[in-house]
């Protein structure tokens, strides 16, 4: 295998060696991998830009197929990127700063680290569709002005606020912390009251990771949030709804993400009663005997196209069908008893025989007595 591919990336002359790698890459890496990382680094830094697999393994002593089996180890961490041919063979190597790709995957691990949190939370901080979830999951920290900073500094309110959440938290703020408590303070105007209400709210479930705290704010702050009382109406209307529902299906759990999105969609998009959202939960269990969001969101979205959205409007519904229903019966039943005859002989139940194909034409209505006399006649003749 004697594919010539180039090398580029970073790294510096002098053969310079991240700490980042040594720290978080290196350690738990097979010793030929490091090998291999470590020299292509002095490759590139050394200004050589060639070098074919085969030179690696025999440099390495050993086989292509093991320098391959590195290479792939470090491009899975990130840390190079491998093109190959149309035919599979390695063309390119591109390697990374370790720093960079570091920092990428604790910016991704402490993302997936609050939506965990949101997810296992029983008590949502806030409610909204997928992308409007993700919206806040994703947001990049908040930044404030070092003039904005200097003008909350004097302000006394503003202190007084960041002391008591101080002793809420337990120990010193992070930086990132006073710029998030500066910025929703000064930027979205959150009062002093609201941000006492914000960090109480949260550390109470447990979650004192800013990521998670800015997520809950900034869905107050969409919501229209201003105080603390509309705080504590908007978290018990939304999981009101969630207990009631998980009770009217029998889970004995908190929702499930996909669950809470079929309520989001049910309450906030269609704005149907949660009465009316109950009672289609209970006919779901009726109809089919289990909980079936699907079931119920089919059942809802028939009332929604119909414009129902209160149990009044489900009872007049269900008058309306009943009463259709007994029309097409009766319609049914006229529509079949002009298929039906008279029968004289006593044949059939109630005199009626049904029409068809075999006697569709007139039946003779000769009686049993004339029957009995044409015989007799027949047989003295």
């Amino acid at each position: 295998m004697e594919n010539v591919f180039s090398c580029t990336g970073y790294i510096k002359p002098n053969t310079v060696i991240s700490n980042a790698f040594i720290e978080h890459f290196m350690l738990d890496a097979n010793g030929s991998y490091v090998k291999v990382y470590l020299y292509l680094s002095e490759y590139i830094q050394a200004g050589k830009t060639d070098i074919s697999v085969s030179e690696l393994a025999d440099k390495m002593d050993s086989t292509e197929r093991d320098i391959i089996r590195a290479l792939q180890h470090w491009e899975k961490k990130g840390l190079i990127c491998i093109t190959v041919d149309n035919e599979d063979n390695l063309i390119s190597i591109d390697m990374y700063n370790p720093d960079d790709v570091y920092e990428s995957i604790k910016k991704d691990t402490q993302t997936d680290e609050v939506i965990d949190d949101i997810a296992s939370t029983e008590q949502m901080p806030f409610s909204g569709t997928k992308e409007t979830e993700n919206r806040f999951l994703n947001s990049k920290p908040v930044t404030v002005s070092p003039k904005q900073l200097k003008e909350l500094a004097s302000n006394q309110d503003f202190k007084w606020a960041c002391q008591v959440i101080e002793s809420f938290l337990e120990r010193p703020f992070k930086p990132n912390e006073i710029e998030l408590i500066s910025y929703l303070y000064g930027t979205l105007h959150f009062s002093s009251d609201l941000l006492l209400h914000l960090y109480e709210y949260c550390i109470s479930l447990g979650k004192s990771n800013s990521s998670y705290i800015q997520a809950v704010a900034l869905a107050w702050h969409e919501r229209g949030v201003k105080t603390p009382e509309d705080a504590k109406k908007e978290s018990t209307d939304y999981n009101t709804a969630h207990t009631a529902i998980s009770k009217a299906f029998g889970l004995g759990r908190p929702l499930a993400m996909i669950e809470k999105q079929f309520v989001e969609k049910w309450q906030k998009d269609w704005s149907i009663d949660l009465s009316v959202i109950l009672e289609a939960c209970n006919r779901t269990m009726l109809k089919i005997q289990k909980a079936d969001f699907k079931y119920t969101d089919g059942i809802l979205d028939n009332w929604h196209k119909s414009g129902i959205k209160t149990l009044l409007d489900v009872e007049k519904a269900d008058e309306i069908y009943a009463k259709n229903k007994a029309d097409k019966k009766s319609q049914k039943d006229n529509s079949n008893s002009g298929s039906y005859r008279y029968n004289t002989t006593g044949s059939s139940v109630n005199g009626y025989v049904k029409k068809n194909q075999f006697n569709t034409f007139r039946q003779r209505d000769t009686s049993h007595a004339e029957i009995s006399e044409l015989e007799k006649k027949l047989l003295n003749r």
